[in-house]
């Protein structure tokens, strides 16, 4: 009962700085003297528009945590985050606590290589990911993906990551998608972690898979409220009798499971990618 409080703590936190960092993509770093040590890679906040004939949250995930301050990477989407994109220094953000289950850095050891796959908005929070891991002296590779327009390039390189990237133009990097990067430059880690949407989360997930390794995938379905009271973000897992992710043996069953709260990062190989 009382982890469920907390998770709807409802935090204000004071914006540091709003950036649009490239068409309708804009960071805003907050001071969130709660919130911000108790961020994981791979977790969410729900953030609160001012206006009230916008009820629900806006689920947006961590990019990056340091100290006190949480960086918050989003695309302007709607009128929720329309107004999140005119805040400025100074201005006050409500915003609940670090929510979701985030990555398992267990599943890679120091000395290994871990390939961090992204595309679009789901970027940002390979970011945090990529310091943790580098942290823990374990080798990164990112391929991330965009349309046109990349960001986070210098970030991910500053944390330590060996980055290539992939625009559907060819305008910056190499022509085509993550997965094609991943096929022609013959890429290959110890683990792999993703984060991007859907139709990029299948297909790297099946050439992983392919591999006879496993991945750990962030889902972006569409949140309701964002902490599990309500069934508006549920996707198909399939549960295994067994421990672990892709070697567990046994029958499954298919169970339909919140990525707000279950979630959002699900092994790739136990989410039903033709189901909900």
């Amino acid at each position: 009962m009382q982890d469920t409080m907390d998770k709807k703590r409802i935090l204000t936190g004071i914006v540091l700085e709003n950036d649009e960092i490239a068409a309708g993509v804009y960071k805003m770093t907050v001071e969130s003297v709660d919130g911000a040590p108790l961020a994981k890679p791979g977790q969410f906040v729900n953030v609160y528009t001012k206006d009230a004939s916008l009820l629900l949250p806006r689920p947006i995930s961590i990019c990056f945590s340091d100290g006190a301050e949480l960086t918050l990477v989003y695309g302007v989407v709607g009128k929720g985050t329309e107004e999140f994109s005119t805040y400025k220094r100074g201005d006050e953000v409500r915003h609940s606590m670090p929510q979701g289950n985030g990555y398992d850095l267990d599943a890679v050891k120091p000395g290994q290589k871990a390939m961090l796959l992204g595309g679009g908005i789901g970027v940002p929070p390979l970011l945090s990911l990529c310091y943790e891991l580098t942290a823990r002296e374990i080798s990164v590779t990112a391929v991330i993906g965009f349309k046109d327009e990349p960001f986070l390039i210098k970030p991910l390189l500053k944390a330590g990551a060996d980055l290539y990237v992939a625009t559907d133009s060819g305008a910056v990097g190499f022509k085509g998608t993550v997965l094609d990067v991943l096929k022609n430059e013959n890429l290959k880690g110890d683990a792999y972690f993703a984060c991007g949407p859907r139709v990029m989360l299948k297909a790297v997930t099946e050439h992983v898979l392919a591999e006879g390794r496993d991945i750990q995938v962030s889902m972006e379905e569409r949140m309701g409220c964002g902490y599990g009271a309500c069934v508006g973000c549920v996707c198909d897992i399939q549960e295994k009798s067994g421990a672990g992710p892709a070697s567990a043996a046994g029958g499954e069953t298919i169970v339909k499971k919140k990525v707000c709260k279950d979630g959002p990062v699900f092994w790739g190989s136990e989410v039903v990618w033709d189901g909900k």
